[in-house]
């Protein structure tokens, strides 16, 4: 199957079930991180990863076809933002999707007890389409060329810190109307003299209907209804491979290679970013997650 500039190389059967959460990315040498991104999706409630390869050259294909969950696809170009508004037109559509990188994610308010498919129902029964997210630097308390990753182990047991403030949200007149910028990104890469911060704001997960778009990036989409819930993305770009990765990210002048700091937290939990505002709930919500517990607390009893 050739869609545009994407071949698919897989041959698995993809079931037409509208009621499965998938999850679209494009990677690029990703077996350091391929697994633990799997298992922390599939504890979620994912249930089927749809994934662009840019040219891996690390065995990254090799893992792919080994995931039952997974359809790999390859691409010619560097369009990759064209190429998830592609996949997810053609295998999105009618589903909550998520889009993300490998080394993302994505967490909400009570995803330790609430999994991503009743998260989603709720979603759907307030009206809302998408949920915003700001994305959060995980970082270690060692050089970054000393955060060795093992591949399936939880990335936070690696990287657990990061910067809870100061975060800024300023509006814009694109949807979903705002960006975010500061974290430690903006501490540690330096903005004096930049002329665009880091964009750290997020529109990962959609109720995805054809036609809709992601612009540049999926820090911004074609006008749609938001969810009142500000959920988060942990990210993981800060491991020892950081350098070949990211070659013309350098550190800001004067600056450690050690991004640990007096003023960084280690992430506990879901209640902590919802505390640190990073994350926003509300009460109907709320009052949902508790109905549900205490329904399964009498099943269980």
């Amino acid at each position: 199957m050739t869609t545009g500039d994407l071949k698919r190389i897989d041959s698995r059967p993809i079931p037409d079930s509208r009621e499965e959460i998938r999850a679209f990315m494009v990677v690029w040498n990703e077996s350091l991180r391929l697994e633990s991104m799997l298992k922390h999706y599939r504890q979620l409630g994912v249930n089927r990863f749809f994934m662009v390869d840019a040219g891996s050259t690390d065995g990254t294909l090799d893992l792919l076809a080994r995931t039952p969950d997974a359809h790999a696809f390859s691409a010619a170009g560097d369009d990759g933002i064209g190429w998830i508004n592609s996949l997810l037109d053609m295998y999105g559509s009618g589903h909550w999707t998520l889009t993300i990188e490998t080394g993302e994610l994505f967490v909400y308010p009570h995803y330790e007890e609430l999994e991503l498919p009743l998260f989603c129902k709720y979603l759907n029964y307030v009206g809302s389409q998408a949920v915003p997210c700001v994305s959060i630097d995980m970082y270690a308390a060692s050089p970054i060329r000393d955060a060795v990753h093992s591949p399936g182990v939880p990335l936070l047991d690696t990287c657990p810190y990061f910067d809870a403030a100061p975060y800024h949200m300023v509006r814009t007149e694109d949807s979903p109307y705002f960006k975010i910028h500061g974290g430690v990104r903006q501490r540690a890469f330096g903005q004096a003299g930049a002329k665009s911060p880091a964009v750290l704001s997020r529109v990962p997960l959609v109720r995805w209907r054809a036609g809709m778009r992601y612009l540049g990036g999926t820090a911004n989409i074609t006008p749609i209804t938001l969810a009142n819930i500000f959920a988060a993305i942990l990210r993981f770009e800060f491991l020892s491979d950081f350098a070949e990765r990211s070659p013309g990210l350098t550190l800001g002048d004067g600056l450690s290679t050690n991004l640990y700091s007096g003023s960084s937290v280690r992430f506990k939990n879901s209640a902590q970013l919802v505390e640190l505002e990073l994350m926003k709930t509300e009460r109907a919500y709320e009052e949902s997650v508790q109905l549900t517990a205490a329904a399964r607390s009498v099943q269980s009893a």
